[in-house]
């Protein structure tokens, strides 16, 4: 079987503001597709893809977003992590509460959240 990774999906409470967020993250735009109930957007960086489903009806948050079955979290990886925290902070994407964690082994990991809750992590390369 040959299979290669095409994108992931999220389902998002503002469109505008998740691509903005997701956009400051160095994601761009690379197709949208508006349909009678939803929007779809495509936002690539690299290889990843992330497909940010926007419903013309509200959908209700999950209750305890971490220990909901389902998508847990967007993970990505970054030479040096320092610089992108502090641009993040920068860019307004994450507080002054938002610190970079150490782990055993040298893992160098920073957690934070999308506008709709979805969890992001960065690691050190």
């Amino acid at each position: 079987m040959d299979l290669t990774p095409h994108h992931v999906g999220i389902i998002v409470g503002d469109l505008d503001r998740s691509k903005a967020f997701y956009g400051a993250l160095g994601f761009v735009t690379v197709d949208e597709r508006v349909g009678e109930d939803k929007t779809l957007t495509f936002m690539r960086l690299g290889g990843l893809q992330v497909e940010l489903f926007a419903y013309r009806e509200p959908v209700p948050a999950a209750e305890v977003p971490d220990r909901s079955l389902g998508f847990r979290h967007l993970a990505l990886e970054t030479a040096d992590i320092d610089a992108a925290c502090a641009e993040l902070r920068e860019l307004g994407v994450i507080g002054p509460g938002v610190q970079i964690a150490e782990y055993p082994g040298g893992w160098r990991l920073l957690f934070f959240h999308d506008p709709d809750g979805v969890e992001i992590e960065i690691k050190q390369a």
